[in-house]
């Protein structure tokens, strides 16, 4: 680690701390989870209309990633960077201000489009930035400073609803905008060969991949809240297969595609593509923790909400302390083989949480959420270092993109699926004995223990990419 701190240059730390500025404002977003309940008293809309405000955002920050990272190598990571800070911090001022709720969703939508060039271009230029022996750590320390976003987003977004109205919570981030915008803009430095980037890819292959990838997290996002027979779903779900055939269509014949290395005919190198799928596979199974154990955990189990908060805080700082360290590993023991480590761990406290009663301790459930968090910090690092170490230098913001869309549809899809899991056996549970307590317990359990499988099959899956040269 001293000889990372000691042979990286002045201009990689400073992409580094540029890269983790933007990370660190996407991850202060889980304060409008707080924020719902009062927005929707402001605005007196019901609460079920608010909750787009994370949907829309979600869903346009996924499917725009690979588009924007595309588009980053063709016109210059720190020009688009720039411009994801300055759209962004537009964005949140303009939210804070706002008096009307559908100026609101459209608002969310620019910052979505300020957000996912700053989850695309982050590791784009670390990546650049660092050797490739030392990329593993500069992306795991970059995950880290971002996570504590998360971290700072959870402790101080209550205190400043309550204190100053849910408005504080967009208009606080503009002094860290405006922060992050003159660091970069003044010290960042354009790199060496940005007369040699490629030209533009195809629109056509980024309005298919848009809409199929949209219609998917939108149709996912209300499939649980309308029903999934409902006509709206079924429509949103023909337009996603439509458009994501028409993308591997349009992509597969394209001169300028977004992510084709080489001439072979494939759209993907095997090596990214199974990186990409382990990596979605992974966020899939994982993701349970953050929708299904608070009710476990506050219903089930009879704790506070307080205790459930400082939970989930124990989760979050063992992602921020395991992510330099899966990065640190990567570098010395192969990205794949540590990418297989995690999920390893990760399984194991799938498999711990699915043995929890409602009278189990507390401190079984922080055992497996502290194993849960050092697993999702290990992985990141990990598996970023693999797919931004695939990807040529002039198809980085690509990558970037790819790997944030594989984590977004990981997590669209789990709480999609594995709620609805979780509801149906519950359902079946309850039908087949009088107590609806154990009928909870026992969903919960069930439900861990196919978190577990999804998360072994991600696991299986990593073993293809030990022999291929990374």
């Amino acid at each position: 680690m001293l000889t990372f701190v000691r042979s990286a240059p002045s201009s990689a730390w400073v992409a580094l701390a540029a890269a983790a500025s933007g990370v660190f404002l996407t991850s202060l977003d889980i304060t409008v989870n707080v924020a719902l309940p009062e927005i929707a008293d402001s605005f007196g809309a019901e609460a079920s209309a608010v909750q787009w405000i994370i949907i829309l955002y979600v869903g346009a920050s996924a499917a725009m990633q690979l588009a924007l990272g595309a588009a980053a190598d063709a016109a210059g990571l720190k020009r688009m960077y720039v411009f994801g800070l300055a759209a962004y911090t537009a964005a949140v001022v303009a939210i804070g201000l706002s008096s009307d709720l559908g100026v609101v969703f459209g608002l969310r939508t620019l910052q979505a489009v300020g957000n996912g060039l700053l989850m695309a271009l982050s590791p784009a230029l670390v990546t650049r930035a660092f050797p490739a022996e030392f990329r593993g750590r500069a992306l795991g320390a970059t995950a880290a400073l971002g996570t504590l976003g998360m971290v700072a987003g959870s402790l101080g977004g209550g205190a400043l609803v309550d204190a100053f109205g849910w408005r504080s919570i967009f208009l606080a981030r503009a002094p860290i905008c405006a922060a992050a915008i003159f660091f970069s803009v003044a010290f960042l430095r354009a790199p060496s060969d940005s007369g040699a980037r490629r030209s533009a890819p195809d629109m056509r292959g980024a309005a298919a991949q848009f809409v199929g990838v949209g219609s998917l997290i939108l149709a996912l996002s209300l499939g649980g809240r309308i029903g999934w027979t409902d006509w709206r779903v079924a429509a949103l779900g023909a337009a996603s297969a439509a458009g994501l055939w028409a993308f591997f269509a349009v992509e597969r014949h394209s001169e300028r595609p977004f992510l084709r290395l080489s001439d072979t005919g494939g759209v993907l190198p095997i090596a990214l593509a199974i990186a990409l799928a382990v990596t979605a596979l992974a966020y899939l199974g994982m993701f349970v923790n953050w929708f299904i154990l608070p009710f476990f955990v506050v219903d089930g189990m009879g704790a506070s909400a307080s205790v459930w908060g400082a939970l989930l805080l124990l989760m979050t700082l063992a992602t921020a302390l395991a992510a330099p360290l899966g990065g640190w590993l990567s570098d010395r023991w192969r990205p794949a083989r540590s990418m297989s480590g995690a999920l390893a761990i990760g399984c194991a406290a799938l498999l711990w949480m699915s043995g929890l009663e409602p009278d189990s301790s507390i401190w079984e459930v922080a055992v497996g959420l502290l194993a849960s968090g050092a697993a999702t910090g290990l992985f990141q690092s990990a598996s970023a270092n693999l797919i931004m170490g695939t990807m040529p230098r002039d198809r980085l913001g690509a990558g970037g993109g790819a790997m944030g869309l594989a984590r977004g549809l990981g997590t669209a899809l789990s709480v999609a699926i594995m709620g609805a899991a979780f509801a149906a056996l519950e359902s079946a549970r309850a039908a087949q004995s009088s107590g609806g307590e154990a009928a909870f317990a026992s969903a919960f359990q069930d439900t861990y223990r196919i978190a577990a499988l999804i998360c072994a099959a991600a696991l299986a899956a990593s073993f293809a990419l030990w022999r291929r040269r990374e």
